[in-house]
């Protein structure tokens, strides 16, 4: 039996990227009451058709038939593969386009500018960065939502409020406006920090710690 959802406050969202990403917003943003497109290249092999059977608004499509239902497209891939899917989109100039790739140095060492690159393909004036501190799976919505906030960078107000809207159903409530496009740089910045503290370890002690200052 099919999932049904909430038919109130719902938008038609395309989401083009890493496989584990996207299933895991697909759902949330269904059961939030949203039409989700999985965006997937043609040639693509993939494990995401089951959803089609799972919940009566997510479909698995191409990545242009997605992008052309949507109101709102996310893009959730690796920087350098954000020219591929934007050229991949076809004409999405009138779209809201919300660049979540993140970098990840097992791919590339290189900084990639992806949100100037997003505009420049797509023609679109409607985009924005996000970066979120949790890392890049949202979590569960009601599980102390509030402890963790999306950053947004852009020049468009009109997909800053879609980006608000969309990381509220993803069970984020911190919303935080970081500037125009050009401080999209530092959301990048922040994403390198995030993974370094992710991968940090204390240091190891051979022998224990001696107290050698003036105790109180």
């Amino acid at each position: 039996m099919k999932r049904g959802y909430k038919a109130f406050a719902s938008m038609n969202i395309a989401i083009v990227g890493n496989e584990k990403i996207t299933s895991v917003w697909a759902q949330s943003l269904a059961l939030a009451g949203h039409q989700v497109f999985i965006g997937i290249k043609e040639d693509e092999q993939i494990t995401l058709s089951f959803f089609a059977d799972e919940f009566e608004n997510i479909m698995v499509t191409t990545i242009a038939d997605a992008a052309e239902a949507a109101d709102v497209i996310i893009l959730a891939t690796a920087p350098q593969d954000v020219r591929e899917a934007s050229y991949l989109l076809d004409d999405v100039r009138s779209k809201v386009i919300i660049d979540n790739s993140y970098l990840s140095y097992r791919f590339s060492d290189v900084y990639l500018n992806t949100i100037n690159a997003v505009k420049a393909i797509t023609g679109s004036p409607y985009v924005v960065k996000c970066f979120q501190g949790l890392g890049f799976e949202p979590i569960p919505r009601g599980k102390n939502a509030d402890d963790h906030t999306v950053f947004v960078a852009g020049d468009s107000s009109k997909a800053k409020a879609m980006a608000r809207f969309i990381a509220r159903d993803l069970g984020f409530d911190g919303f935080l406006d970081f500037g125009g496009s050009d401080s999209s740089a530092l959301l990048d910045e922040m994403a390198i920090c995030y993974h370094q503290l992710k991968s940090a370890k204390p240091p190891k002690v051979d022998e224990p710690l001696v107290w050698v200052g003036r105790r109180a």
